[in-house]
Order: C-alpha cells, then structure tokens, then sequence
C-alpha cells in the first residue's frame, strides 16, 4: 500500500510539471532599459503582469487537467506546451477556452516581448537590423524606413489594447505586419506563422513612463529592440517546414 501511495504521487507530480509555467527572468537588470522604460515600470510589467498572466495560465490548466467533466483528450492537451495549446485553442472546454487564451497568450507573448529587448541606443538610427532579416525586410516593404513607417502607424493607430507583430511566414518565407487585440498573437491562428518581433501597446506597457503619449514611446521602442535576437527568430523561421 505505501508502494502504491508513493507511485500515485510520483505520477500526479510528474503530470502537474508538464503543465507548471515558470516566469522567466528577465535578460537584463531591471533598469537596463532606461531612460526609454523605467526600472519601476519594468518590475511593474514583469514582476506583477507576467507573473498574473503565469500564475492564471498554470491555475487553468491545472484544473482542466484534473477536470473530472473533461474528456481524455482535453486532459492531456493541458499537459502540452502552451505555444502548442494556443494554435489549438478551438479544442480547449469552452469554460477555459478566454482564461486560458488570454493568459496564456499574456504569458507567450510576454515571454517573447522582454527578449526582443536590449540597453538603448542613442538614436533609433544607431539600432538596425543587418544581414538576411534585413535584405528580407527591404524586399518585403520597399525599404527599412518603409517597414519602420509602417510598423509605427500599426502601433499608435492600433484602438485600444493590443500588440503589432512582425511575422515570417514559413512555407513561403513572406514577412507580413499584423496588429492583434487583447493577448492574441499571429501564431494562434496559424502555425505557420514565426513571430520575429512584437510590441506591447496594453498602457500598462508604457503608461508609467509615457501617460498617454502612445507614440513617443513607439518611437523609442526602436532603440531597445534587440536585433541578435530577432534575427535568431528569423533564422528558426527560414529553416520551419510548413509540416512541423
């Protein structure tokens, strides 16, 4: 019987670590990003909105999980990673399909978001992509002002919360800007779709610094974007197969 109690734990706790979020550190101090976003605004984002949307997320699918209404397979799509539980949010029981959408969504993108940036450069001119992301870029939108142009409209014209992404699409290697609402990202509904970079318009991304002046905060993102790492995400996006 003591066997049997310890084998049922073992396998209860391994099922609950297939599902368990972790919030991720950030890369960098919290005041690296200063003076474009502030050490107080950084510990306000990551530390209390990331961790809401960790803590959320791992509630849902700890209970749908162990939901006794749930069918085997809704249990075991709980115990997936959740980039995949996201591309399948149609399969999720309806009464978790908005909490696990949004704050698993809140989790990804965040995750995301808080690697694609870096200490700041002097002048958004001084922070530019190079080699293939770059010619790719030109060849998409005509020139790299003409992407940034673009991207910054989306981003300040985009009504309410949301996010604006920069996407390769991976059969036809086709970068495409696209503007999401609440916690939404471009992979959700297609996977296929390689996110190579996001920005947070939510206020509680740039209020703290900014007030109400969306756009001068969209024109300093340009100075923290992290372009090593994009242009990693552009290579995982160049090398996908459209069967993965």
């Amino acid at each position: 019987m003591f066997v049997s109690i310890i084998f049922l734990s073992i396998i209860v706790s391994y099922a609950q670590s297939q599902i368990e979020l972790t919030l991720p550190p950030l890369p960098y101090e919290y005041n690296a990003l200063e003076p474009v976003l502030s050490e107080k605004l950084m510990r306000l984002h990551h530390d209390k909105h990331h961790q809401a949307y960790t803590t959320k997320t791992n509630a849902a699918l700890n209970a749908m999980a162990t939901d006794e209404t749930s069918d085997d397979q809704s249990k075991e799509l709980a115990k997936l990673p959740i980039e995949v539980i996201l591309t399948q949010i149609q399969r999720i029981p309806e009464k978790y399909q908005s909490t696990v959408r949004n704050n698993g969504g809140g989790y990804v993108n965040h995750k995301l978001f808080f690697s694609m940036l870096r200490k700041p450069t002097a002048t958004a001119t001084e922070n530019q992509p190079t080699g293939p992301l770059f010619d790719a870029i030109e060849n998409s939108f005509g020139s790299f002002d003409r992407f940034k142009e673009m991207f910054t409209s989306a981003s300040v014209n985009l009504f309410g919360s949301g996010w604006v992404w920069l996407y390769i699409n991976a059969p036809t290697k086709q970068l495409t800007i696209n503007a999401t609402m609440n916690q939404d990202n471009p992979t959700m509904f297609d996977k296929d779709r390689v996110i190579l970079l996001g920005i947070d318009v939510w206020e509680h991304a740039y209020y703290p610094v900014y007030e109400n002046r969306r756009n001068e905060y969209v024109d300093n993102f340009w100075r923290i974007i992290n372009w090593s790492f994009v242009e990693s995400l552009f290579t995982q996006g160049t090398a996908r197969h459209s069967d993965l």
